[in-house]
């Protein structure tokens, strides 16, 4: 058994290539792969440390990652589900989408991969990387990829397994990351990608620094009404040490959580009691993820224990926060009111025009799919 920063692996799952470690990824199962990441801080848990996954909180995470909560079964989600079964035919699409294919007046032709496709004109080779990896300089940073970007377009997934196999560490141009996202995300955000996607993918690059120091990631988003766009993202030297710092400092957290689960079961104390003492050292929430309200009242206010047990003297800046929380609710009442009268006067504009969309280039448009959805900046 060998330990890497608190978490370990069986020798025969591990490959050490100079600093780096592999971790083998073909063939495990669902539970398998996410035990591996537990371990470790993964690109996809770093949105949520910079507050941006509006998905999940920090405090969430954390009791995530000590196995203090059931998680949910998504196997059943369409995006879940359509994400997972289209992930190696997007990732092979994406070699044959050229970002700077442009038509006799210079504008961007896009979905050009379609007809690449159809005339076998690849432009780069992605492929499928087997592999955990983590660096020995950053150990508590886990980089599962979704594939590996090359300008040599005859690189095969199988010339990656073969040098590793001979100890020699791939090193890619860029890192590629795919993803499938609705019509509504593309609306939604003025990037056109969710706003935690750059930080899964500026993590995934931190191990291959060194090796490459311009390497760079590639996030191809393919939507369901079939177009795909692609989001170059770079990592800057700033980006690079911020998240090693943040990430390292949470992983100390879960260290220490560690700490108090394995003492507090010596005690022989409840799933209760040893909640109640991580709650001391958990994340202060600052996230406004809808589901972190939920997770504090089913997993410590809706408990019996926690409700009997005391009552607290509130201070001046509770009674700040309470007042501003009823002013809010007023506010909203007003906001909504106004939303709704302002819908309601855009989808009567649609209806008597006999029309889906208002065009307002370049600042933005406004349309109507299965809802009203409004994309504008000044």
């Amino acid at each position: 058994m060998v330990v890497i920063h608190h978490y370990s692996f069986t020798l025969r799952s591990m490959i050490e290539i100079g600093d780096f470690i592999l971790i083998p990824t073909t063939n495990q199962t669902k539970e398998e792969w996410l035990n591996k990441r537990q371990g470790g801080i993964g690109g996809s848990d770093m949105g949520t440390l910079y507050n941006v996954n509006p998905y999940k909180s920090v405090t969430e995470l954390f009791y995530s990652k000590l196995g203090r909560v059931k998680e949910d079964d998504l196997s059943n989600n369409p995006a879940i589900f359509h994400g997972t079964e289209l992930e190696d035919k997007v990732l092979n699409w994406s070699c044959y989408q050229d970002d700077e294919a442009c038509n006799d007046e210079g504008e961007f032709i896009k979905n050009n991969y379609v007809g690449n496709c159809n005339r076998k004109n690849k432009i780069a080779s992605h492929v499928e990387f087997p592999y955990m990896v983590i660096s020995k300089k950053t150990p508590w940073i886990i980089s599962n990829l979704d594939g590996m970007g090359f300008y040599d377009k005859s690189i095969t997934t199988q010339d990656l397994i073969d040098q590793v196999q001979s100890g020699v560490m791939p090193v890619p141009d860029y890192i590629v990351e795919i993803k499938t996202i609705s019509p509504y995300s593309v609306e939604k955000y003025a990037s056109g990608i969710p706003p935690h996607y750059p930080y899964q993918v500026k993590t995934y690059m931190i191990p291959f620094l060194e090796l490459n120091p311009k390497i760079y990631a590639k996030i191809y988003a393919w939507c369901y009404d079939q177009t795909m766009t692609t989001h170059r993202i770079e990592l800057t030297k700033k980006d690079a040490t911020s998240i090693k710092s943040v990430s390292k400092k949470f992983q100390k957290l879960i260290y220490q959580g560690r700490v108090i689960i394995e003492e507090a079961t010596k005690q022989n104390l409840s799933e209760e009691e040893i909640d109640l003492k991580l709650s001391t050292i958990h994340p202060s929430p600052s996230s406004s993820a809808p589901s972190l309200g939920k997770f504090l009242s089913d997993k410590f206010l809706s408990k019996e224990y926690i409700r009997k047990n005391k009552t607290i003297q509130g201070d001046s800046d509770d009674l700040k926060v309470g007042l501003r929380y009823a002013e809010v609710g007023k506010e909203i009442k007003v906001l909504n009111e106004e939303k709704t009268s302002i819908s309601n006067a855009l989808k009567n504009k649609l209806v008597v025009n006999d029309s889906q969309v208002i065009d307002l280039s370049p600042n933005g448009r406004i349309s109507y799919g299965k809802r009203l959805t409004i994309n504008v900046k000044k």
